[in-house]
Order: structure tokens, then C-alpha cells, then sequence
């Protein structure tokens, strides 16, 4: 997960007027023509395993909370996580 944010952000600094630097460091493996490419893909990676990361966590504070019954939190956390990679799967193919 954090190579992905290590690409996202070097990818996005690649299409900015100092992208000469990132294609000096990657030894031009990234560069402004698939710099926009690697970012778009890297950060809808990102969101989707950001998006897990985040229905695990809630699961285990509902848990710390009090939750009794773990088959209806099951379903919920799965609604959330559902809910968020649609969301982001949609903005990706928009």
C-alpha cells in the first residue's frame, strides 16, 4: 500500500512543470506522457485498499463499542465497504 502511494505521488509530480526530477529519479520509467496513466490507476488502487482498510477498522470499533451480534455488524461493514468501492469504481469510469 505504501508503493502505491509512493507511485501515486510521484506520478502526480511527474505532470507538473518539475516532472524532470521524477523522470531523473525513476531513470525515466515514469514520465509525463504515462505519468497521467500510473496516477489514475495508482490512486484507484489506492481508494479500493484505502476503502478495506477503512470497513476492517470500523468493524473492530463497533466491536469495542459494545456490538453484541456480529452476523448484522457483518453485513453493515460489508455495505460500507460495497458502498465506497462502487463510489470510487464509478468516479473512475466516469
Amino acid at each position: 500500500m505504501l508503493m502505491l502511494f509512493f507511485i501515486t505521488v510521484l506520478s502526480g509530480y511527474s505532470m507538473t512543470a518539475k516532472g524532470d526530477l521524477v523522470i531523473r529519479l525513476t531513470f525515466g520509467l515514469i514520465n509525463w506522457k504515462n505519468g497521467y496513466f500510473l496516477h489514475r490507476k495508482s490512486t484507484y488502487l489506492l481508494s479500493i485498499l484505502a476503502s478495506i482498510h477503512a470497513a476492517a477498522n470500523l468493524k473492530l470499533e463497533l466491536l469495542k463499542r459494545g456490538a453484541k451480534e456480529t452476523k448484522p455488524l457483518n453485513i453493515f461493514v460489508l455495505t460500507v465497504l460495497f458502498v465506497m468501492i462502487a463510489f470510487f469504481t464509478a468516479i473512475e469510469f466516469m
